[in-house]
């Protein structure tokens, strides 16, 4: 069966098809004569009315230019769809205590960082997020050590192991403080070395605590810590870094009120994200 647009055809598509000329319209045909002769014509010629929209289409591009942005916005607002729906499926695990946060506990809104010491988008994002951190006291800001680098610079995991154990030792002030310096040595994608990373934990651990990160590869609360880190990215669909998850940290969040940006961004989109998220 064909298309009610097709089956009954407006003069303009029958002149596109070549089926009645110019002239005739500016006569002024009766398109009830001319309907049955032309929906017999499209039945019987489908073919035609293909060509006719392709060499439309090819004199006016801009149509497809269009469809196109039209196609990659409902994609772009589906995909968001469907990350909102994972952070509210996996709400407790990217709210969990047990992650290295700062601000309050019970904060309104939180901001979730996936990210890599290794990686040059997430250090771009670290003055942001260092701003975002001063400006937004009553907010939570967790951080989620995700050194999807670690097989190409195994100076990767160990940064964030050093992390890890830092959080767990003192907290997450100290963490905070940690995490800025690194990145602001400005070295990354293999650049940063073992030594500037132990030179820097020495701030932070004592050496006993150090030699514990070194057997945290394999085994122990840390090496737990980032294995979790790892499968909440894969739940979340993140395949790099960095990723950013706002939301409240109410018990049933309006998904409203939920952000997911899984990249890199700007310091005023995730203030916005922020407001948004308190409410």
């Amino acid at each position: 069966m064909l298309h009610p647009a097709l089956t009954r055809p407006s003069v303009a598509a029958l002149a596109l098809l070549g089926i009645i000329s110019l002239p005739a319209i500016a006569a002024g045909s009766d398109s009830a004569q001319i309907g049955p002769a032309a929906e017999a014509y499209i039945a019987s010629h489908p073919d035609k009315v293909g060509e006719a929209v392709a060499t439309y289409l090819a004199d006016h591009p801009e149509f497809l230019v269009a469809a196109s942005e039209t196609l990659h916005q409902r994609q772009q607002i589906a995909q968001q769809q469907a990350y909102v729906q994972l952070a509210l499926q996996y709400r407790d695990d990217l709210l969990s205590q047990s992650t290295p946060s700062v601000g309050p506990v019970k904060a309104k809104a939180a901001v979730v960082m996936f990210f890599d010491y290794q990686c040059s988008w997430c250090s771009k994002m670290a003055p942001e997020v260092e701003n975002l951190v001063k400006a937004n006291p009553d907010t939570r800001f967790i951080f989620k050590e995700f050194p999807i680098f670690a097989s190409r610079w195994p100076v990767s995991g160990l940064a964030a192991r050093v992390g890890e154990q830092i959080w767990l030792a003192h907290g997450g002030a100290q963490y905070l403080d940690w995490h800025n310096a690194l990145y602001a040595t400005g070295k990354v994608e293999g650049a940063l070395t073992e030594q500037d990373v132990y030179a820097l934990a020495a701030h932070y651990l004592t050496h006993a605590q150090i030699a514990g990160v070194k057997e945290a590869q394999t085994r122990g609360a840390v090496h737990d810590a980032l294995m979790t880190n790892q499968a909440l990215a894969q739940h979340m669909d993140f395949s790099g870094t960095p990723a950013f998850v706002v939301m409240p940290q109410a018990e049933n969040p309006d998904p409203q009120r939920v952000s997911v940006v899984p990249g890199s961004t700007s310091q005023d989109r995730l203030q916005m994200a922020i407001q948004r998220a308190k409410g």
